[in-house]
């Protein structure tokens, strides 16, 4: 039996099998999200706050990534937030530049999501960090293999189409050099089209990838917080916060 309170909605929970990716709280929290949150706290308030009791402080501008809605909805009541998807409204690329917008942010949050981005990731975490002003913080939960290597599935990736073929979808890329290739061993999260996974990194890598983008400080979040339902096993995500200039 595992008992903690959700730092998201502050419901107290008794679990009797905890499991670390599932939903382990009504309000769809698991482990990744919590630590997520938590991450944002601490650096926000330097305390650990339910999210529901945050403060409303809508002089904070913080971005999403996809973020789940039942957490999204409750940043937006707290601060001047919003959630961005790739493929519909409101849309932001990361990928792209949005000069209008550099400086603009104090947090941007990305559960999940860096492992999907077509290469070259770089990009996206170099525009993360052109968004946030000088002192502001993205936060990532991403999975990072035991074995801490990079691990880019499409590293010739150039334009690309994920298509249906028979029973299974398969991945047709033009190179840069004008070849065709069909890739049919494919993984996907949740879905296909966009959760096509690109990537696997390792803790080393993804922090190597963070401090050549321009962020001055990396922390990766290892401990349990067992009170609040973070409790780490081999399934779970990775939570860090990369920080534009050390605070």
């Amino acid at each position: 039996m595992v008992s903690f309170i959700c730092n998201i909605c502050g419901e107290h929970n008794h679990v009797e099998h905890f499991a670390t990716e599932p939903a382990s709280c009504a309000c769809g929290s698991n482990v990744r999200m919590r630590a997520l949150i938590y991450l944002l706290s601490m650096e926000l308030f330097n305390q650990n706050l339910i999210l529901a009791d945050f403060p409303r402080l809508k002089a904070i501008r913080g971005l999403g990534m996809s973020d789940q809605e039942f957490y999204a909805r409750l940043l937006a009541e707290k601060f001047d937030y919003t959630n961005t998807y790739y493929d519909r409204e409101p849309r932001l690329d990361f990928r792209e530049r949005h000069p209008e917008r550099y400086g603009a942010y104090d947090f941007i949050l990305s559960s999940d999501v860096i492992e999907h981005i077509a290469p070259p990731v770089e990009r996206a975490l170099e525009e993360c960090r052109l968004l946030l002003k000088p002192h502001g913080v993205l936060g990532i939960t991403v999975f990072c293999n035991p074995p801490d290597k990079l691990r880019e599935h499409f590293p010739d990736l150039h334009e690309f189409r994920v298509v249906p073929l028979g029973d299974r979808d398969v991945l047709v890329n033009r190179r840069a050099d004008g070849a065709l290739e069909v890739r049919d061993d494919l993984v996907f999260h949740g879905g296909v089209g966009e959760t096509l996974e690109m990537r696997e990194f390792g803790m080393t890598s993804l922090r190597d990838k963070l401090l050549a983008a321009g962020f001055e400080d990396v922390y990766f979040l290892e401990g349990n917080l067992a009170r609040y339902g973070i409790i780490f096993a081999a399934d779970v995500s990775q939570p860090l916060v990369a920080r534009k200039q050390p605070f």
